[in-house]
């Protein structure tokens, strides 16, 4: 994993939502202080919040983030014994891997081989690092809030099992379910968990959680492995709401039927 050098030209190529992202990681690199121990007004806290915010803004893809991802794995090993610096890193770094989707990028990017594979190599170390983080931390991770138990689950999606269901999740704020019928273009935008009625959501068959039945290895089946970390970390909650988004829907006006995530994705893919 190759860390590029803070001299290199490349920074000023590779940008940010609002331009280089190098003195962000710099702070982070040479501070060797901690994020939730600081104030608002610490050098640390304002350049980690600024550096995720400038590789995750509106939810679109940046291409600092192939330079920056070795050095927020380094931040990782760094803070190898610290479990909440670990948890905020992850917990972050997951929103800006789910924006990397074919619709966030543009054919005309022409991004250095070297850089993509180290990118990739990047990525690969973030995911063992991440598995790690979760087997080895299920006590600590089960007495954080709800709301950051719902953000680094969100995350983890991204980093270990789908991005386009992660950065799904993040735009519908786990709560909104935006149907495109890809046979019939019907549409409807205000199907939501929280707000719809008993009939509305009944065009959803939802997805059956069983207790224990992920094997704690395999990452391929998003519901199984979700629901069940979910379960673990006491959200009893969210899977139930996640259990719609893998569910079936039927579309109302022409019958047609698929998983609800693939009317989801075929509404932000051609609507």
């Amino acid at each position: 994993m190759n860390l590029i050098d803070f001299n290199s030209p490349l920074w000023e190529t590779y940008k940010g939502a609002y331009g280089s992202v190098k003195d962000d990681i710099i702070t982070l690199t040479n501070e060797k202080q901690l994020f939730y121990k600081k104030s608002e007004n610490s050098d640390y806290y304002i350049a980690f919040e600024n550096l995720f915010e400038n590789l995750s803004h509106q939810m679109s893809f940046y291409n600092a983030t192939y330079i920056t991802l070795p050095y927020i794995v380094a931040l990782l090993e760094q803070y190898e014994n610290n479990f909440l610096e670990q948890f905020y890193i992850i917990s972050n770094v997951g929103y800006c891997i789910a924006t990397d989707i074919p619709e966030n990028h543009s054919k005309e990017d022409k991004i250095e081989q070297s850089i993509l594979d180290n990118y990739k190599k990047s990525f690969f170390i973030l995911q063992q690092k991440t598995k790690k983080f979760l087997f080895e931390h299920m006590e600590l991770l089960n007495q954080m809030s709800s709301a950051e138990k719902s953000e680094f689950c969100t995350s983890i999606l991204a980093i270990l099992g789908d991005k386009y269901f992660a950065y799904i999740l993040i735009l519908s704020a786990w709560d909104i379910f935006y149907i495109l019928c890809d046979n019939c273009e019907y549409c409807d935008e205000e199907l939501s968990f929280s707000f719809s009625n008993k009939q509305e959501l009944s065009q959803i068959t939802p997805a059956t959680y069983q207790l224990n039945e992920w094997d704690n290895i395999s990452f391929d089946d998003t519901f199984v492995w979700l629901s069940n970390v979910l379960s673990i970390l006491g959200e009893e909650h969210l899977i139930k709401i996640l259990s719609y988004y893998c569910g079936t829907y039927t579309c109302p006006r022409c019958g047609n039927q698929k998983k609800v995530i693939d009317f989801i994705k075929n509404y932000f893919e051609n609507g």
